[in-house]
């Protein structure tokens, strides 16, 4: 039996007191004493006591250079070592940031927005800011013109922090935004904001110029509260135009202090940023880490790994130099890392395939025997060092992990997995595994200061009163939830409300509870379909364990409410894909080719069937059509948003006339 990590008190949940971290709970009682509550706060304690630490670092780039491949043109860069700001450095860049806004004239409480990829000067741009009281629009980089259009006019933003390869964008649609007086843009190493011609009445100003334009004169600050508003935060759009949450400093507070209490990190650790600062999931832990006096070493998913798209020849991933104790993954990153590996595996012969296969078997069943450490040695050492051979924490969240996923990352790197759940409505804490949880498939008991409840849905036939375990509508309680959505009063009373003195969000997403107080999420309204004889697919289930499948490298299942099956369109590994190609005499048929071929078809349609009876997907579940595409499904392209979620939406516009054949109706 293991022990109660979540304990119950009438239909509402929280965290065993008992669980977590000690010196997350000391950070808050230190904070508090400094009277520290607000983001820009968190560095400036933070620095006084780490000053001398290193605090972020940005890799060295040398040169870049275009290649053709297959008649498309990839860019590949030569980088070198990371160079490394202390605390007490960041701490100083953060002033020059205030007091560079103060001289432009911005007011307390006015908004400016960033649209830029993961950098150090993203960071310390937001903290600069908001150290002067102005509240934080996100943008991701992959949104639309429209959607960005749209968060730029929403919010009303005169100044924008900018990268110099998103200035071209910036230039087509400024006309559409007319309150945009300055542009501040973060130079490229080598080609520095480059050339993009703006109207003359937008001003644009380099990064590195504008640290310099601010002076004690002009200096004047406007300390924020715990109260106020710090970020306008825009989802990524999956349908419709994207809507921002409001997040005040309260909110975030709360929500890295429940990190520091469920992460055993301190000054010692090195943590690699990748992921979208746009992202709440990305924003709260490196606040949580910058708390801790944890080093930051900024990466992008181009350039993480030996194999990423960017890495030129010789050239290492970020990964490898930075040497991370700690990562933050979404999951279809750890498949496709799991994928890699198989396939260099396979790569080696089958005997060797086959030692590989038995050595992850054997660590899964015998974890802390003396053997199993041996197999690190002599096997698995080899796979760590893909992501710096160092890892010992890897946080997860985004999207469902699969338990078959899970097992395998923490069997190869040997680290702690612990799972997380929120979304950008209540910070993205809601709950996370403690790290001595050795079980897989949910996603830990609620944070601390969070509350979680239950309501029934008798749609979709769950309810609290449910056996073994009460299930139902997930809604979250908390200083951790937001005040709701900008400028959308009718949307924010539909998913928010205040009892009690509490304010809670109804997530949309289906969970239960076990007897030991953990969460599982089960199912999300938006993804169950009713078939045409009655019965609920969940498709967000079902592709997250097809997508576990050797063979798949993402997958979308569509189900017509008028039909009586699922059907699914799937991105194919293109290894396996040429290794069934070669096995049925048809190595010299290209991949486009390959992938409208009926034989082929109909051999990886047979695959992922028996794949999904092993996963326990139910009669129904199981697609019995597929169509495979060649098109890497990317932010840029809208197939996903930036957190890799699936844009539903998008993928069925792309594909409706292959979808409509799969259900005969063209």
């Amino acid at each position: 039996m293991v022990e109660s990590r979540g304990i119950r008190k009438g239909n509402i949940w929280t965290k065993a007191e008992d669980r977590g971290f000690k010196h997350g709970y000391e950070l808050k009682t230190f904070l508090e004493s400094k009277n520290a509550y607000t983001l820009p706060d968190i560095l400036e304690v933070s620095a006084e006591k780490h000053e001398n630490t290193l605090c972020i670092g940005t890799r060295k780039l040398l040169s870049r250079k275009k290649i053709e491949n297959n008649g498309k043109q990839l860019e590949k860069l030569e980088l070198g070592e990371y160079t490394w700001k202390s605390y007490k450095e960041v701490q100083n860049e953060v002033i020059k940031v205030t007091s560079a806004v103060s001289s432009l004239g911005l007011q307390s409480k006015e908004r400016v927005a960033i649209i830029a990829e993961t950098r150090a000067e993203w960071l310390t741009s937001a903290l600069g800011c908001l150290r002067y009281g102005l509240a934080v629009v996100t943008l991701y980089v992959n949104l639309s013109d429209t959607g960005l259009v749209h968060g730029i006019n929403e919010t009303e933003v005169e100044t924008i922090f900018t990268s110099s390869d998103i200035m071209s964008r910036l230039v087509k649609i400024l006309p559409r935004c007319d309150k945009v007086k300055n542009i501040i843009v973060f130079e490229d190493q080598l080609d520095g904001i480059g050339n993009a011609k703006v109207d003359q009445h937008v001003k644009v100003i380099p990064f590195q110029e504008f640290l310099t334009i601010g002076t004690e004169q002009d200096f004047v600050t406007n300390k924020p509260k715990e109260n106020d508003t710090a970020i306008i935060m825009y989802t990524s759009g999956s349908t419709g135009n994207p809507k921002g949450v409001e997040i005040t400093h309260k909110n975030v507070f709360y929500s890295f202090i429940a990190y520091t209490i469920q992460a055993n990190l301190n000054s010692s650790d090195r943590y690699i940023a990748y992921l979208p600062l746009a992202h709440i999931m990305e924003l709260v832990t490196e606040i949580a880490l910058l708390s801790l006096g944890v080093t930051i070493a900024y990466s992008s998913p181009f350039t993480l790994t030996n194999n990423s798209p960017k890495i030129g020849k010789g050239t290492l991933g970020d990964a490898r130099v930075a040497k991370p104790t700690a990562i933050t993954a979404v999951p279809l990153i750890l498949d496709r890392i799991i994928k890699t590996v198989s396939i260099n595996v396979e790569k080696q012969g089958k005997l060797k395939a086959k030692i590989f296969k038995h050595a992850v078997q054997f660590k899964k069943d015998h974890e802390a025997s003396l053997t199993s450490r041996a197999l690190d040695i002599i096997i698995f050492n080899k796979v760590k060092a893909e992501l710096g051979g160092s890892v010992k924490m890897m946080v997860v969240g985004g999207a469902p992990l699969s338990p078959q996923t899970h097992s395998m990352i923490r069997t190869m790197f040997g680290c702690t997995v612990q799972v997380g759940y929120g979304c950008t409505e209540t910070s993205a804490c809601v709950s996370s595994m403690d790290s001595d949880d050795m079980r897989t498939g949910h996603v830990g008991p609620p944070n601390a200061f969070v509350e979680v409840k239950l309501q029934d849905w008798e749609e979709g036939g769950y309810r609290i009163t449910d056996t073994p375990r009460p299930r139902g509508e997930i809604v979250v309680g908390g200083p951790c939830v937001t005040s709701g959505y900008f400028k959308l009063p009718s949307e924010t009373s539909v998913s928010f409300y205040v009892e009690d003195g509490t304010q809670w969000f109804r997530t949309g997403d289906i969970g239960e509870f076990d007897e030991t107080g953990v969460l599982y999420v089960i199912d999300r309204k938006k993804d169950l379909v009713k078939l045409k004889h009655g019965e609920y697919v969940s498709l967000g289930n079902i592709e997250s364990k097809i997508k576990t499948c050797s063979i798949v490298d993402n997958i979308c299942v569509y189900a017509d409410p008028c039909e009586e099956y699922t059907v699914a369109v799937i991105l194919p590994s293109q290894s396996y894909l040429e290794k069934i190609a070669a096995d049925n005499g048809l190595s010299d048929v290209s991949i486009d080719k390959l992938c409208v071929e009926s034989q082929i078809k109909q051999i990886f349609l047979g695959k992922i069937q028996t794949h999904s009876k092993q996963c326990g997907l139910g009669k129904w579940d199981i697609p019995q059509k597929i169509h495979l595409t060649t098109l890497v499904w990317t932010p840029d392209n809208g197939m996903v948003t930036a957190a890799l979620k699936l844009k539903r939406k998008d993928i069925y516009k792309e594909y409706e006339q292959e979808i409509n054949a799969m259900y005969n109706k063209n």
